[in-house]
């Protein structure tokens, strides 16, 4: 467990089993499609060369999904290695999670990739937190689906 009673784990496309994926695909759209009313293709066909983090409420079998992301391997996304889709659930919000989420997908990718830089789209609205995470917009912003947007980039 992490901070805010947060178990974090990671899994490859092919590990995730019925439930976690209708999970993962569920708290998606609730977030992106459904509470930011921005119809767009989530399922882009990039989903299994990334892996997904999933941050539940403690090691129950039946745990809710506080928070998710995905990250790609150096040159699956990008040059550098890449994170997106991140989203905490309503059930998951003003614990703190957006900087856990992020905590640990820079250590996996320190850990798995040993990658010096990472790369991000991120909403605008979200820009100081990027930043202040190490963070700076290298393009942008853009529309993404009706939504402004600057791709970020985070030298380590």
């Amino acid at each position: 467990m992490t901070d805010n009673a947060v178990l974090w784990r990671w899994y490859r496309w092919e590990d995730l089993d019925r439930d976690r994926l209708y999970a993962l695909l569920r708290a998606r759209q609730d977030v992106f499609v459904v509470e930011q009313t921005c119809p767009y293709p989530d399922i882009d066909g990039k989903d299994a060369a990334a892996w997904h983090l999933f941050g539940y409420e403690g090691d129950a079998p039946d745990a809710p999904l506080l928070a998710s992301a995905r990250v790609f391997a150096p040159g699956d996304y990008y040059a550098e290695t890449a994170i997106g889709r991140i989203l905490t659930t309503a059930t998951g919000r003003g614990r703190g999670l957006g900087r856990a989420i992020m905590a640990e997908c820079h250590r996996f990718t320190q850990d798995q990739f040993g990658s010096p830089a990472v790369r991000l789209n991120g909403q605008a609205y979200l820009k100081e937190f990027y930043e202040s995470l190490g963070y700076h917009a290298v393009n942008g912003p853009y529309d993404e689906d009706g939504i402004p947007h600057y791709e970020m980039l985070k030298d380590r």
